[in-house]
């Protein structure tokens, strides 16, 4: 029983060429939700660019920028409808550890750690001065995790959980995102 133990974890650590064939530059897509403090489950879409560096032959550090909206919904405060827009602009460094998942596929389980400049922008109506337009934006942190498997030697699907707060409008907005996405590796 040791000896299988022993020789499943020697499997997991040793020194394969997964993350020499998944280093190099990336481009992808997100498509999910976020969990606004004001509005539930606003549709969600973003674009990502990145580079991977290889640390060992297991473990790869993704740097990336990521363009996402947020969110494009309204809320009520009281009797006054406030519809927003929201955008992250962000870079975060992602470290992977990866491994075989079923199948022989390499898959990847990831940190993320960064900084992202949360902007917002309200429209509501006002009795006699008609609708009123508001933006504001604050910078913040964000973190979460994702996952991925490599489809093909190009491409990886990725699932991804992040979470910001943002003082906007005098307010604290918290914003919790997930979602899928699909990066192609150049």
């Amino acid at each position: 029983m040791k000896s299988r133990l022993v020789l499943l974890l020697a499997t997991l650590l040793s020194a394969n060429t997964f993350a020499s064939s998944v280093s190099g530059p990336y481009a992808g897509l997100k498509l999910g939700f976020t969990d606004y403090s004001k509005s539930t489950l606003p549709g969600q879409y973003g674009l990502t660019a990145g580079y991977a560096f290889d640390i060992t032959p297991r473990i790869t550090m993704g740097m990336e920028l990521n363009a996402t909206e947020l969110g494009d919904s309204h809320f009520f405060k009281g009797f006054t409808a406030i519809d927003y827009k929201t955008y992250s602009y962000s870079t975060v460094l992602k470290p992977k550890y990866h491994f075989m998942a079923l199948g022989n596929q390499p898959a990847y389980v990831a940190a993320v750690l960064g900084v992202s400049r949360v902007e917002e922008s309200r429209r509501y109506y006002v009795r006699g001065e008609g609708y009123r337009k508001d933006r504001d934006q604050d910078t913040t942190g964000i973190y979460g995790f994702e996952v991925g498997r490599e489809v093909t030697l190009n491409l990886d699907i990725v699932g991804y959980f992040n979470y910001q707060k943002a003082d906007l409008f005098g307010e604290d907005n918290y914003y919790r995102s997930y979602g899928m996405g699909i990066n192609y590796r150049f």
